[in-house]
């Protein structure tokens, strides 16, 4: 098949600085850390898909003022609301909203996994939690919990979005999908962590105020915007990117006319128009006392570096595998096969398993030749009477 390119949008360039610096120099220490902890306690497929979403390198990029030990915990946290992600993602609805509420009450409370049969919910109450906890400063976690209630409700709502979508041509309303997205990339959360490190210590009250959150919300879409434009291509091959910015673009009644290329510069478009959001809103932010007016600078400035930081570990990560080459990637050329070619084994798989059901109806003793040898014959026989 011949890959087809196209031309993203070039979004660090809209950045002159990273007010925070490049990245945390205690990356490497956190890097070693976390990996051999990860060789030592997870599985063989989590710790795959652990080291090619490179969480050590996403956590040093964006928080490039935390300590070796804040960075550690923060990759407890990025660990478990991954993990949130695979309990919730691969479910229907009502199994996502039970492993939510189990997932989220551990976080609380430290101890209710440690009853679960889940293995990870037994591994957040035995080790993770304490780690999480002493590193934020007590002044954040309210913060870091309620903001984790509201991320842990709308992955069951992402649930329950998917269930109504009946297929890759249902149709999505752009403005509906990014307040729902705004909410279920998760950020909001780590936004909490950050000012944690930078002990900015700013009440509900004052992040409630209309040019903060707004400053706050702008600095999410752009996260979430970027995450969609450099996951596309690894989207489009798991699933057709149903959930992505890009295909609702392409679905959308009011941008349905633009093809590929063009609903790709659109997202760039509608990143642009956040960060202008953003400064529009940062300058609105009214004064306070002395110190809050300092310590609202710098939640500004460590948003910037959230985005930046997301942004440089969308390009190289693993997991994406945006660029094929660094030609391409000096270049922002990102090269796709045709759309709907990407589905043609899950085709196949179906056609198999019609085709296989039908020949099982007609001689129920043919199964025998497909069961392997290593399965016991109780087990076979349980299929074949």
């Amino acid at each position: 098949m011949v890959a087809q390119t196209y031309q993203l949008p070039d979004l660090r360039s809209f950045f002159p600085r990273k007010p925070g610096g490049a990245i945390s120099p205690h990356f490497k220490g956190a890097y070693r850390g976390y990996n051999e902890w990860v060789s030592n306690t997870l599985g063989h497929y989590f710790s795959i898909e652990v080291y090619n979403a490179e969480m050590p390198l996403l956590a040093a990029l964006t928080y490039p003022f935390a300590t070796e030990l804040e960075l550690r915990a923060i990759l407890d946290y990025m660990t478990v609301s991954f993990m949130l992600e695979e309990m919730t993602d691969r479910y229907s609805s009502a199994k996502a909203l039970k492993n939510s509420e189990k997932w989220l009450k551990t976080l609380e409370d430290g101890q209710t996994g440690a009853n679960s049969r889940h293995p990870f919910l037994k591994l957040m109450s035995r080790e993770m939690m304490d780690r999480l906890k002493s590193a934020v400063d007590p002044f954040h976690w309210p913060q870091f919990i309620s903001t984790n209630v509201d991320f842990a409700r709308n992955t069951v709502r992402e649930a329950l979005d998917r269930e109504a979508s009946k297929g890759i041509h249902s149709t999505r309303d752009l403005h509906s999908y990014m307040i729902t997205r705004r909410e279920t990339i998760g950020t909001r959360p780590c936004f909490v962590l950050m000012r944690s490190t930078r002990r900015l210590y700013i009440p509900d009250s004052v992040l409630e105020e209309d040019a903060v959150k707004g400053m706050e919300n702008a600095a999410l879409d752009m996260v979430y915007i970027a995450n969609d434009i450099y996951s596309f291509k690894k989207e489009q091959g798991d699933n057709g990117a149903l959930n992505n910015i890009i295909t609702v673009i392409l679905k959308d009644p009011d941008t349905s006319h633009l093809d590929l290329q063009g609903s790709i510069n659109y997202a760039g478009d509608l990143f642009k128009a956040a960060l202008d959001e953003f400064h529009a809103y940062r300058g609105r932010i009214p004064p306070f006392d002395s110190d809050m007016d300092k310590y609202l600078s710098a939640y500004a400035d460590g948003l910037i570096d959230w985005v930046i930081g997301n942004i440089e570990w969308s390009i190289v990560n693993n997991r994406y595998k945006v660029f094929s080459s660094d030609s391409d990637r000096r270049s922002n050329i990102i090269r796709l096969g045709k759309r709907y070619n990407l589905h043609l084994p899950s085709v196949i798989c179906f056609i198999l398993l019609v085709a296989f059901i039908l020949v099982y109806r007609h001689d129920p003793t043919t199964l025998r030749l497909y069961v392997p040898r290593y399965v016991s014959s109780s087990f076979s026989s349980s299929f074949v009477q």
